[in-house]
């Protein structure tokens, strides 16, 4: 059986893959292999709808307590692997005590579950007990399987651990108990080297890029290192501007011991932040609560921003200066599909075929645009830097020298490569393929899968030996938690409610639960084109007007009780923000849950920026910026309470909580100048 949670990788496949995995889990639909198919998701899913199964539709945030209550079960009915648990976890008596209500005196049963989750109890329990007696392959959400899921909203670090810990129960790493979707793992050769999009390339920060650990080595460069070590994570840039300070958690992926690491803003020495040069990506469509960035952009203490974009759209409006940008169809380069290099390890492994590609101009670039290393190139330019930016050569040259740098000149000639414009990179044999995840942690061995992480340092005893815990076992009671003395990250996981959502006091006034994943029909803002053939998908986008507006589900009783129809101009708002979007009631959502793609909006105030309506369909005006704990760096905007109501066209909406704080800050600079309170 395969238990597919928080996952939809038939709509966010993985980084830049497109959707290769599709005809691998297409194989899970042949009758004669009996394998049967389970859903947990508030939203039915495009994976639901093309892999038939059971669907469970817990409340959007509730899926840890689901878990919980499964784990329950199979404690009490002896559904677990005793023997695994005993040689290749720690604290399993522990977690089971808080579980059994030993603890606290709250037993996790189904019918504690179905309180908060709705699910009926009697189908928990049996979810439990058939996964107790078959072998089950985990499809979680998340990287990898599906961007996104239940580890972005405010139970996300909650759930990603009880996943973890339902797969330690059963045996990680035995045949047929692993976790996955059918999207990473495919036998491509992952020791042909090509370099990824993060191991720097030309003039990389080898402080700050994955350079130094092998492009480096292979392609000598002027060494470039930034001297500011100042860094402020982008969910908390808004407050460091217009307020002077941050603090709190960066992530890090080197080793376990960088999650305790706490940042300042301003680090000692350094100076307040005055300028902002804004390259590629979109803050408003991608970050939480934007109007807090709106607002960053039109403080004071930001004197002035630099926008370079290939489109004029959203952010690049608040801009002092515009660069204008060409597209990658426009300019040379050489690069690898789904070659995520630096940022994660063997993103290549989502594809049937590892391929690189000469990117050749198809076209020159239109109007004032120009590529980026030329507009990089004319800044250093004025600041007497070109020639050790550049190197004195051009774009193409640098295309050859990281050709040369791979293991590309093996295979295949320069000449050849630009006539014919790729490569693909065949298969290992058989004997020589990677070997399946954590088998080598059942068995014993030492690891013998290509990941470069972890690093020597976080290893218990020996290298390669065990996991990259402190125990190097599966650890239901977390030894690196233990001095952390967090109590919203205990060392054992905890179901805590969220705090956006039923047991959230503003629930009263804002009555739905609004999910917001990644879009099935762009990557973010690539692959978007705002007037191509996609604006025709009708679950993208829907021209009421003139205008093409976002689509918002929500269920069709919701809509009903509210005089909502299809394609009816609706307004959904908290106290954040407001968004205008074409309404499409559905019965793939429970009561109370409605749904909207983020991420690849276009931010377009109706009226004043921060205070109307926005008909983008920028939904992340409306999630809140609050990290899932205060000792992480953990983002919680994938949900969030809102109402929806027919929209009446005033574009007028001046959010309660901006207003608040438009006050706050007005009665605190009163008290300064009245020296009343210290300037700081």
């Amino acid at each position: 059986m395969i238990v597919s949670w928080a996952a939809d990788p038939e709509t966010t496949s993985g980084s830049y893959g497109a959707q290769e995995g599709t005809v691998r889990r297409q194989w899970l639909k042949n009758p004669k292999l009996g394998i049967k198919v389970v859903h947990v998701d508030p939203y039915y899913n495009a994976t639901a709808q093309f892999l038939p199964g059971k669907w469970f539709a817990p409340k959007p945030t509730t899926s840890p307590a689901m878990a919980m209550a499964i784990a329950y079960v199979w404690i009490k009915e002896g559904l677990y692997d005793k023997e695994y648990v005993k040689t290749h976890t720690e604290g399993f008596d522990k977690w089971a005590a808080y579980l059994t209500g030993e603890e606290d005196g709250i037993a996790k049963t189904p019918e504690w579950q179905e309180k908060e989750t709705g699910v009926p109890a009697k189908d928990v329990r049996a979810l439990a007990r058939e996964w107790g007696s078959k072998r089950v392959y985990l499809a979680p959400g998340g990287w990898g399987n599906g961007h996104g899921g239940a580890c972005r909203n405010q139970t996300g670090i909650q759930w990603a651990r009880v996943m973890v810990c339902l797969s330690a129960m059963q045996g990680l790493g035995k045949p047929g108990c692993n976790m996955g979707n059918l999207q990473w793992g495919c036998p491509v050769d992952f020791n042909f080297y090509f370099p990824g999009y993060s191991e720097g390339g030309m003039s990389g920060d080898l402080e700050n890029t994955a350079m130094p650990v092998a492009l480096y080595q292979r392609m000598p460069q002027l060494p470039t290192m930034n001297s500011n070590g100042q860094m402020i994570p982008r969910i908390f840039l808004p407050e460091a501007i217009y307020e002077g300070k941050a603090e709190g958690y960066r992530w890090v992926g080197k080793s376990i011991e960088h999650q305790f690491g706490k940042f300042m803003y301003p680090s000692p020495g350094a100076s307040p932040v005055k300028m902002l040069y804004k390259y590629g990506g979109s803050i408003l469509g991608t970050m939480n609560n934007t109007n807090r960035h709106v607002r960053m952009y039109q403080s004071e203490q930001l004197e002035f921003v630099v926008n370079q974009s290939i489109w004029f759209e959203g952010e690049a409006k608040f801009a002092d200066v515009v660069l204008p940008a060409c597209t990658n169809f426009e300019r040379t380069d050489i690069s690898e599909w789904a070659g995520l290099g630096g940022y994660g390890h063997h993103g290549q492994q989502q594809l049937n075929h590892r391929v690189i590609i000469f990117q050749a101009p198809a076209i020159k670039p239109l109007g004032e645009s120009k590529s980026d290393y030329w507009i990089f190139n004319e800044i250093c330019k004025r600041l007497g830097l070109s020639n050790y930016f550049s190197e004195g050569i051009n774009e193409l040259d640098w295309v050859k020298r990281l050709y040369l740098a791979s293991d590309l000149p093996k295979v295949i000639s320069f000449k050849k490569l630009l006539k014919r414009g790729y490569y693909v990179v065949p298969a290992e044999k058989e004997k020589l393929r990677a070997p399946v995840s954590f088998r080598w942690f059942w068995e014993g061995r030492k690891k013998d899968v290509p990941e470069a992480q972890p690093l020597p340092s976080d290893y218990m005893d020996e290298f390669l030996k065990g996991l990259q815990t402190q125990s190097g076992k599966l650890e239901f009671d977390c030894n690196s938690l233990k001095r952390a003395k967090d109590p919203e990250r205990p060392p054992i996981v905890k179901y805590e409610p969220s705090w956006e959502g039923p047991h959230s006091p503003e629930f009263g006034r804002y009555p739905l639960q609004l999910l917001t994943p990644h879009s099935k029909y762009s990557f973010h803002t690539q692959g978007d084109g705002k007037s191509s053939f996609l604006n025709n998908i009708a679950d993208h986008r829907v021209k009421v007007d003139g205008w093409y507006y976002w689509v918002l589900r929500l269920n069709a009783e919701d809509a009903k009780a509210r005089g909502i129809k299809k394609n009816d101009l609706v307004k959904i708002y908290n106290d954040r923000g407001a968004v205008i979007c074409a309404a499409l009631p559905t019965q793939r959502l429970s009561r109370g849950v409605c749904h909207g793609y983020e991420s690849s909006a276009v931010y377009a105030p109706m009226g004043e920026p921060g205070k109307s309506v926005d008909r983008g369909g920028c939904l992340n005006l409306l999630t809140p910026h609050k990290t899932q704990t205060k000792s992480t760096h953990s983002l919680a905007g994938a949900q969030s309470i809102v109402q929806v109501e027919l929209w009446d066209g005033r574009i007028e909406h001046m959010s309660e909580t901006f207003a608040a704080m438009e006050r706050d800050a007005t009665i605190k600079q009163s008290l300064r100048d009245a020296h009343l309170v210290p300037a700081k």
